[in-house]
């Protein structure tokens, strides 16, 4: 079991030592007027991640101190999030398709399998009609600790927008809200100080709070996928 997170924590310290190559909006003959946004945005477990100082160079948002403290942890907070029957994506895909709103851009909504992975998806043939497919892709959302600090909300999400014709990338890039090492390449946000916990008790014994700081966090990233395409 160390053996495997030594391994895991070298992978992401590779990973991060390379920047984002990301790809810039290239706007559809016509400007873009509609948007199919692809479903499973968002992952079902929330994390609640501790990132020890010497450790804190690791992945995106943070790494293992210990396996079974962590797992431990992050039980406890979904837990939380379950008391208040937390449902995360569809807020965030009512807000998505909003934010597109304000832009002029129709969007909806479009149905498709789960992701086996948390990765973008393979096949965009069905975009019911609108120009381009926004795949987002949620990869980690919930809580952080830096190491001997206040636990904030963090996200971390890879974007990408496919012409729904051509299957040409249109835009690609990944927001990451509070991460422990900004990844050169990366639009990084910073958390709402209003959603501050001082540790594990603090966050369980304010579920609605808990669940508030995730939506906050999930829209900031939300908003600055939209103003990409522009």
């Amino acid at each position: 079991m160390k053996k495997t997170f030594v391994l895991l924590a070298a992978l992401s310290l590779g990973a991060c030592a390379n920047p984002y190559v990301a790809t810039p909006y290239t706007a559809p003959a016509g400007g873009l007027t509609s948007v199919g946004i692809a479903d499973d945005s968002i992952p079902e477990d929330a994390i609640a991640g501790e990132a020890a100082s010497t450790m804190s160079n690791f992945g995106l948002l943070g790494a293992l101190v210990d396996a079974g403290v962590q797992a431990s942890r992050k039980s406890r907070v979904n837990e939380a999030l379950d008391s208040v029957n937390y449902q995360p994506e569809e807020m965030f895909e009512a807000y998505l398709i909003e934010a597109f709103k304000k832009k002029n851009i129709n969007a909806m909504l479009l149905a498709g399998p789960d992701r086996e992975k948390r990765e973008f998806l393979t096949d965009y043939q069905d975009a019911n009609g609108a120009q381009a497919v926004l795949d987002f892709n949620v990869t980690e959302h919930g809580y952080i600790n830096a190491g001997n600090q206040l636990w904030r909300p963090a996200v971390a999400a890879d974007v990408r927008l496919v012409d729904a014709v051509s299957g040409k990338t249109l835009m690609e890039n990944r927001i990451v809200l509070n991460p422990i090492v900004v990844q050169e390449g990366t639009i990084t946000l910073s958390p709402n100080p209003d959603y501050v916990f001082q540790n594990r008790e603090d966050m369980i014994s304010q579920p609605e709070r808990l669940a508030a700081g995730i939506d906050d966090a999930l829209m900031k990233v939300a908003d600055a996928a939209v103003n990409l395409l522009q």
